[in-house]
C-alpha cells in the first residue's frame, strides 16, 4: 500500500528547546508558496525553515529577527511507525505548527538545507568534522528511523 503514497522530508526534534515552553506558532497561514511542496501551495512539509511577518509565514531573510522550524506530528492511527515519512500539513484544512528556534537547538532531517544566504551563520551542519560531533554518539547516527539518509544541525542563532 505505502508504495503508492507520495513521501515527504522529516524532521526528528532532537532538542528543539522552543516545544518546552510553548514558543510555538499555530495559527499563521502560510504567505509564501515557495516554502510548500513544489511550490504549489497545497502541502508544507516538516523541517522547513522560515520567518513569520504581518502576511503570514514566509521565507527567512539575513534580516529576519526569529527563523522558526516547521513541525507538526503526524496524527496516524493506520501505521504510526510510517507517520512522518507520508506526512505534510494540507494547507486547506490546517495551518502548520511553527517551532522557534533557540541558540543550541539540535536536529535531525533528510532536508540537506543550503545554509548559505540567509541561513548563513545561524545554522550549522554537524559532521564529523565538528568539534560537537564527538561529544555525543547520538551525531553518529546517520540516518532516521525509517532508514533514510539524515543531517544533523544546530541553531546558533
Amino acid at each position: 500500500m505505502t508504495k503508492y503514497l507520495p513521501t515527504y522530508h522529516q524532521i526528528e526534534p532532537n532538542n528543539l528547546k522552543g516545544l518546552q515552553p510553548g514558543f510555538v506558532v499555530a495559527q499563521m497561514n502560510v504567505a509564501d508558496d515557495n516554502l510548500t511542496v513544489n511550490g504549489e501551495g497545497q502541502f508544507m512539509e516538516n523541517g522547513v525553515i522560515c520567518a513569520i511577518s504581518a502576511d503570514g509565514i514566509v521565507a527567512p531573510t539575513q534580516n529576519s529577527k526569529a527563523l522558526f522550524i516547521h513541525f507538526t506530528e503526524p496524527l496516524n492511527t493506520i501505521a504510526p511507525n510510517l507517520a512522518w515519512k507520508y506526512f505534510a500539513v494540507d494547507l486547506a484544512s490546517e495551518c502548520p505548527r511553527l517551532v522557534q528556534l533557540i541558540p543550541g537547538d539540535e536536529w535531525m532531517s533528510d532536508i540537506d538545507y543550503d545554509l548559505t544566504g540567509a541561513l548563513a551563520g545561524r545554522i550549522v551542519k554537524i559532521t564529523s568534522d565538528s568539534g560537537q560531533y564527538n561529544q555525543d554518539d547520538w551525531y553518529a547516527v546517520d540516518q532516521l528511523a525509517d532508514g533514510t539518509k539524515a543531517y544533523h544541525y544546530m541553531f546558533l542563532g
